[in-house]
């Protein structure tokens, strides 16, 4: 991982279907960061593009597939010209239209590098209620070599499967970026708790980006950012735009695998329970 990393992440209100208009603000909080207090990183929330989706309708549905894009597409070459504009690194949330079957769609997450090329793709592995009448399931889980380092990606419900998050970090990475679309539930008080967990278990840097405004649902924002020994280091205190800012040092993912070698303690031949179903 590199020394010392400036990272963003984007808490912000996400216009339905209309990815023009989504697309116009991003680029402007790109801007607004990378000339008030530029950043290596900058992650945005779930379905950036397109809004979260709404119950079983044929109609939306029919609406929803046609605002989604392949990759590359119209979305991701100018967000990739904005990356590449500003030099910065950018997760975003994305919907995805399937390369071969029409009408189908991914929960995707994409990661573009400094020179505006989409570097990588994770699509959502774990897909929960409605989303199930839209959305085609990943099966993939990959890391992705950068410059600022190692980077995972999860989408939401994806992070409450420690599973995930533990194979990305097996399989090297040093920070996992995960957009959200969390409404409001009488239960939930923030990401904080899922940011702190992953990030404490794995020992790595965890961004949880979530959006604000209503659609069918209102979102709860309070977005959080974690470093390796579970520490909050930046939150949304509620429900309005904003952008958090975090600094990641390489010395204190070192320190805490150092004191607490959770992967060299790892007993593997004890875990094969986990991969049963019951």
């Amino acid at each position: 991982m590199k020394e010392k990393v400036e990272v963003a992440a984007v808490q912000m209100d996400i216009a339905w279907l209309d990815p023009e208009k989504n697309l116009e603000r991003m680029i402007g909080w790109i801007e607004k960061i990378q000339r008030e207090k530029p950043v290596d990183l900058i992650v945005f929330p779930e379905l950036a593009n397109t809004g979260y989706i709404r119950e079983r309708n044929k109609e939306f549905g029919r609406d929803y597939f046609k605002k989604a894009e392949k990759i590359p597409g119209p979305f991701t070459e100018a967000l990739g010209d904005a990356a590449k504009k500003s030099k910065v690194y950018i997760v975003s949330g994305f919907c995805e239209l399937h390369p071969e079957i029409p009408g189908s769609v991914y929960n995707s997450a994409i990661l573009i590098n400094p020179k505006g090329e989409v570097l990588g793709i994770h699509h959502k592995l774990h897909i929960p209620g409605e989303e199930n009448h839209y959305f085609y399931p990943g099966s993939t889980v990959n890391v992705y070599k950068t410059d600022l380092g190692n980077i995972g990606m999860v989408v939401c419900y994806d992070s409450i499967f420690p599973e995930i998050c533990r194979i990305l970090t097996l399989k090297g990475a040093e920070i996992i970026c995960a957009p959200f679309n969390r409404p409001k539930r009488p239960s939930y008080d923030g990401l904080y708790h899922v940011a702190a967990l992953r990030a404490y278990e794995n020992r790595i840097y965890f961004i949880a980006c979530n959006r604000v405004g209503k659609e069918m649902s209102e979102f709860l924002g309070r977005s959080a950012i974690a470093s390796p020994d579970g520490v909050i280091l930046a939150r949304s205190e509620g429900e309005e735009e904003e952008v958090l800012y975090a600094t990641f040092y390489e010395d204190k993912i070192l320190e805490e695998r150092a004191f607490f070698p959770i992967f060299a303690d790892r007993r593997p031949e004890l875990y094969q329970e986990i991969i049963r179903r019951f």
